[in-house]
């Protein structure tokens, strides 16, 4: 059988050795194609990179210690250099090695991506099936072609052979459980904080998300999740190998996705947690909606569903207090400011926690417009902030209009600080404002709420964090004063 090596990188991390900053920074995707690869009877081992990796010794004991046959990589935009520089350190050790890189990026840009001379095929879609048939070819010495969803060279010729990817999966209870022991290596922290992958897809086409154009990539259902008793089997399975497991993430674009599905799986998370000792606590994205939030019977419905099943934590996207922009510029899911700050306080009586999501630098966004987002985000009274500055992803609508209208030049956007520099010209909201606010929000929202220390600590990473080697020294440096105060004597 194969050896496969799975490649993910990170720009902000722990050390070189366990760059991964804890559990919930793994790549779902590559994890749950190793998971396939493994059940199909290949060896797999997992290399994570970072800007301190000595990448000469990472290719050298993938190819020379684990005889590796094929490398599979994965990259958002940002970290397409980086994977790129690592194959080609691959390629000068072993010139045959044959390379694939997937992920969101290679999926709406391919040619882009398999024009670097050492990215031997790229996936487009989903690349469990693609990846096993690659592995399968690999294994009896032929060279792949004619996969549906993967682009390959032709060795020796320019051109490509690009076969259209399969239709999305209808049933995704078919994959494999992730196996986490593929990354502990990696991992900074032991927290035992993990993410379950529940389902795929997203009902809605916000523009600046990737959702809207990967679902055009194929054919088939794209919105899918997995029944509550395959989902509770994988826990169940986490629980028994990670007996001090603590929280899990269910990774889903909202758990609203299918109606009625919450209901019928908080129903299955209860049961499970019934039976444990000590309860686990669950987290989950949720799209808040003007139907949801006006329905005072469902909103009260699902929020019990929620409590009884110990889910105590959801992360809700505001985005913008801009109605307008909501609607005109980023095509959300049609709610007002008034039934987001009314479903967040409904949540809070029920004793659940929310996170909102804060989108800022955006199209034809001002000054005005940023502190209507801070004021309804305070308003709404949320126990964290996830707070991102609009990067203008290749191959989505808002990318496309913001380069139709002269906001950036596309050939010469950064690719550090991924979500934490302005790149948009915006009249209304300059560069330097948006990074200050980028920083200051967390004053805006928490004051008087948090304390002093907690306030700066925050603004102190968020100003930190457009310079991601300064960044992550400073977690170094952090983690190595705070180690010795937590650990018990």
């Amino acid at each position: 059988m194969a050896h496969i090596a799975c490649v993910f990188s990170v720009e902000i991390y722990g050390t070189a050795e366990r760059p991964l900053l804890n559990w919930r920074n793994i790549p779902y995707g590559l994890s749950l194609i190793a998971a396939c690869l493994e059940a199909a009877g290949h060896q797999v081992r997992c290399w994570v990179v970072c800007p301190a990796s000595d990448l000469n010794a990472l290719a050298a004991e993938m190819i020379y210690d684990f005889g590796c046959d094929c490398v599979a990589a994965t990259a958002v935009t940002t970290q397409i250099p980086v994977i790129n520089e690592f194959l080609g350190v691959v390629k000068k050790l072993d010139p045959d090695m044959f390379t694939v890189v997937g992920g969101t990026h290679p999926s709406l840009n391919p040619r882009d991506t398999i024009a670097h001379h050492a990215v031997d095929a790229v996936c487009v879609g989903e690349g469990e099936k693609p990846m096993l048939r690659v592995v399968a070819a690999l294994d009896t010495g032929e060279r792949p072609s004619r996969i549906p969803g993967m682009w390959f060279k032709h060795a020796g010729s320019l051109e490509l052979d690009c076969t259209p990817p399969m239709p999305y999966e209808i049933d995704i209870d078919d994959l494999p459980f992730t196996n986490l022991h593929h990354w502990e290596r990696w991992v900074s922290e032991s927290d035992r904080n993990f993410r379950v992958v529940i389902g795929r897809g997203c009902p809605y086409g916000c523009t600046y998300c990737s959702n809207h154009a990967l679902k055009k990539v194929t054919t088939g259902k794209y919105v899918r999740v997995r029944s509550p008793q395959n989902v509770v089997a994988e826990i169940r399975q986490l629980a028994d190998a990670f007996p001090d497991i603590k929280m899990l993430h269910l990774e889903i674009e909202t758990i609203g996705a299918v109606p009625g599905y919450a209901t019928k799986l908080c129903a299955e998370l209860a049961e499970f947690n019934a039976q444990r000792p000590v309860p686990i606590s669950f987290h989950a994205n949720l799209a808040v909606t003007s139907r949801l939030a006006q329905n005072a019977d469902e909103t009260r419905q699902l929020l019990s569903a929620f409590h009884k099943a110990n889910l105590c934590h959801i992360n809700i996207g505001l985005e913008s207090g801009s109605e307008r922009i909501r609607k005109e510029i980023l095509n959300r899911p049609e709610y007002t400011n008034d039934d987001l700050i009314k479903f967040c306080r409904a949540a809070k009586e029920h004793g659940i926690l929310v996170s909102l999501f804060v989108l800022m630098g955006l199209p034809t966004e001002t000054v005005k417009d940023f502190l209507a987002t801070a004021r309804i985000a305070r308003a709404c009274q949320p126990n964290a902030l996830s707070e991102s500055i609009f990067f203008p992803y290749p191959g989505t609508k808002l990318s496309d209009l913001s380069v139709a209208m002269h906001l950036f030049d596309p050939s010469a956007i950064s690719q550090q600080g991924e979500r934490t520099h302005a790149f948009l010209r915006l009249k209304g909201f300059p560069r330097w404002r948006i990074r200050f606010e980028y920083a200051f929000v967390t004053w805006r929202v928490f004051h008087g709420r948090w304390s002093a220390l907690e306030l700066t600590k925050r603004m102190a990473f968020k100003a930190l964090s457009g310079s991601p080697r300064l960044l992550s020294s400073a977690i170094q440096i952090w983690s190595s004063v705070m180690k010795p105060l937590v650990t018990p004597k």
